[in-house]
């Protein structure tokens, strides 16, 4: 078999046109149909404490209305569950299926959209006034 002879290069004479996209800045992501994995065993964890927490909340809830439990239980309630570490165990397991699925936009993207959530304390109307009088 005969080796090709070498010779000028063929050219196309096609051409195909594509319409570059147009780049789109602070365009929010499509999170309709994205899906992202967690182990069961994280999800079961963390939907155990929310469990815990919303059914404990509404009867203490009750328990405000019918005036047989003030701040204090509220507050005993958050300390003595610890209320504060284990939301933030579940913060923490979405958080990092997040980190590990997802690209470094996107995240930054997200971690923009949750500091836009109301904070206790950074609104003066949720700020305590003398009842004193």
């Amino acid at each position: 078999m005969a080796a090709p002879v070498p010779g000028p290069a063929q050219t196309s004479k096609i051409t195909i046109w594509a319409e570059a996209p147009a780049l789109e800045l602070n365009r929010p992501m499509d999170m309709s149909s994205r899906e992202i994995r967690l182990p069961l065993s994280e999800v079961v964890a963390v939907l155990q404490d929310l469990n815990e927490f919303v059914v404990s909340l509404d009867r203490l809830g009750s328990r405000q209305a019918s005036e047989t439990a003030d701040e204090y239980t509220v507050g005993k309630f958050i300390a003595d569950w610890d209320v504060a570490r284990r939301l933030a165990r579940a913060r923490g397991v979405i958080s990092v299926a997040l980190d590990e699925q997802l690209g470094e936009d996107e995240n930054a993207e997200i971690d923009a959209l949750c500091e836009q959530g109301r904070f206790y304390g950074t609104d003066i109307a949720t700020t305590p006034t003398d009842q004193s009088s």
